[in-house]
């Protein structure tokens, strides 16, 4: 491995959402750990550069650590693509996306020719590029967050629901039938060719046991075997997203122990931390606090209900972030009003009363609150306080959320599938509800919103075992989910990737004729032309059809003036 190898991170969008936080993550991994004052590295620890490639940085939607002038990671964006629709006037917005990272994969490559190891993740559409028409020295390692074309048809991460998609109806005109036989034509080419630019990949990684599942489902022909395995062995690698355990280290620094022990029982808000995107099901949560309320209503609980806040990634330019936002308030309105409640707030990062929101608080009453695009102060304010943390997505790819509640010692409620399986210990570090669609009208009478309203009283109702509780979810962040354990896997993938890069390199260009084997090649040629020369002339003059004194290549060329001269 290179000293300090130089990383380019390749990645579409850098707003706020889980793939974010992940390429922020590797990108700091990269770096030396002692560049971090929290952290004591040794100057043995592995180090490298790094260069971050996208299109799109809000400077109001992103992580604190890329924000300008002061994100520690802002030196190193460049936005480069911005010109580049996001979609078409009718629709395409994977084909824009598409095109999108194949023009940042050009910059990069463009502005980075002795780079060691390429990152690109989201969609793989440049990995040929770098691959078969650069033919890099450098290892491409492609992150698989989730398969694409199970994000964009019309299911729940790849799981179809019970309408059965857009297309499982033949209902409508001609009009309508080919318009829908040519998006199954459009999406059946992206499809195709995310199987086979992925392929390309001299490392594919993935975050959790279930995506690897779904991509060895997805792409079967990503596991056949190759010859490069018979060194490394399977290139399909898992690595979890981890967490920098900021808060942990913060309370680390305090004594007073007995002050950490009492604030560990929190009569503080239940928190939803997720974009607002209709995948997430933040619905099902307001269904819960809405049983909640009826429980309390009618003296069946006897419990104190805190406010509910429903935070998250907010983009004003994503019209499904608004359109549910809007959706959500609706929903949260009409259930506040059935109990004679105030209606729900909204709190954006720039709005003034955020600091003085009751919800945020130890202690406060019952009502609902959305806020915007939250910054890490107040991620980390929402983490201090809360006394419940809930995370409704099914089929969730891996989760980073659950991980940051657990490292604050906040229990999580979610839903039996996908990552949180593989984060959350059932009964030990949280509580996992099964999981069955939502029947509109039959809300209260739905087995997981009952199980996600049991699951909170229960946790509200015993304030000591949820306090146990939330210090085991610590404990097993901090074992398996943190940064050190994250740090050493990068960098053992960052070796694989670099190693498979170069010999893959040497494998295409070995292929290649050297520069004496041509020669040596073009002399014979030009040995038997001369040789197929003479024995025509000698054959053509033993048959009396050429003089002696007369050689083949000048009676051709009298022979083609002729010609030449009668057509003119």
């Amino acid at each position: 491995m290179t000293k300090q190898p130089l990383v380019v991170f390749i990645h579409l969008d850098l707003g706020i959402g889980g793939a974010e936080s992940l390429v922020l993550n590797l990108a700091k991994a990269t770096l030396q750990s002692s560049s971090d004052p929290n952290n004591s590295a040794t100057d043995d620890e592995p180090s490298g550069k790094i260069s971050i490639y996208t299109t799109h940085c809000s400077p109001t939607h992103c992580y604190d650590e890329v924000k300008p002038p002061n994100g520690p990671l802002y030196p190193f964006v460049n936005v480069c693509g911005s010109w580049i629709p996001r979609k078409l006037f009718f629709g395409g917005t994977a084909l824009c996306s598409a095109l999108r990272m194949l023009y940042l994969t050009y910059r990069a490559i463009k502005d980075n020719p002795q780079a060691n190891v390429f990152v690109i993740d989201v969609l793989p559409t440049g990995v040929p590029y770098l691959v078969n028409y650069c033919n890099v020295r450098a290892g491409v390692l492609f992150y698989c967050h989730f398969p694409d074309q199970l994000l964009t048809m019309d299911t729940v991460n790849g799981e179809r629901g019970s309408s059965g998609g857009i297309n499982s109806s033949n209902n409508g005109g001609f009009v309508i039938r080919l318009l829908k036989h040519l998006k199954r034509l459009y999406r059946g080419i992206l499809d195709k060719t995310e199987e086979v630019t992925m392929s390309y990949s001299d490392l594919v990684v993935v975050n959790s046991l279930f995506t690897r599942a779904q991509v060895e489902k997805t792409f079967p022909t990503l596991f056949l075997p190759r010859d490069d395995e018979r060194d490394h062995g399977e290139r399909i690698k898992v690595l979890y997203p981890a967490i920098e355990s900021s808060l942990s280290r913060e309370r680390a620094n305090h004594n007073n122990t007995d002050e950490m022990t009492t604030n560990k029982s929190r009569t503080g808000p239940i928190v939803s931390l997720n974009r607002f995107e209709r995948k997430k099901n933040v619905a099902l949560l307001l269904h819960a606090y809405d049983l909640l309320l009826d429980r309390v209503s009618k003296g069946d609980l006897t419990i104190k209900l805190p406010p509910l806040i429903i935070a998250g990634g907010y983009d004003p330019l994503n019209v499904e972030n608004v359109e549910h936002l809007a959706e959500l308030r609706t929903l949260a309105d009409t259930i506040l009003a059935r109990y004679n409640l105030p209606r729900s707030k909204v709190y954006s990062p720039s709005s003034d009363q955020d600091s003085t929101s009751s919800a945020t608080t130890q202690e406060g009453n019952a009502s609902i609150e959305f806020h915007l695009s939250v910054p890490n102060t107040k991620r980390k304010q929402l983490l201090s306080v809360a006394c419940v943390w809930c995370y409704t997505p099914h089929r969730e790819h891996f989760g980073i959320v659950p991980l940051e509640s657990m490292d604050a010692a906040v229990p999580v409620v979610a839903i039996r599938s996908g990552g949180p399986m593989e984060t959350i210990v059932d009964g030990v570090t949280g509580i996992l509800v099964d999981y069955e669609p939502i029947i509109v009208g039959q809300e209260k009478q739905s087995a997981t919103v009952c199980g996600f309203a049991d699951a909170i009283a229960k946790l509200i109702s015993h304030p000591e075992q949820t306090a146990e509780m939330g210090q085991r979810g610590k404990e097993r962040v901090h074992e398996i989910f943190g940064m050190e354990t994250f740090r050493k896997q990068w960098w053992e993938l960052l070796e694989e990737a670099q190693s498979r890069g170069r010999k893959r390199h040497d494998r295409i260009c070995s292929s290649y004729p050297s520069l004496e084997s041509s020669i040596v090649r073009s002399l014979r040629e030009m040995l038997i032309v001369f040789l197929l020369v003479v024995a025509l002339t000698w054959t053509l003059r033993t048959c009396g059809m050429l003089e002696d004194d007369t050689g083949l290549i000048g009676t051709l060329k009298v022979h083609y003036r002729r010609i030449v001269g009668d057509e003119l």
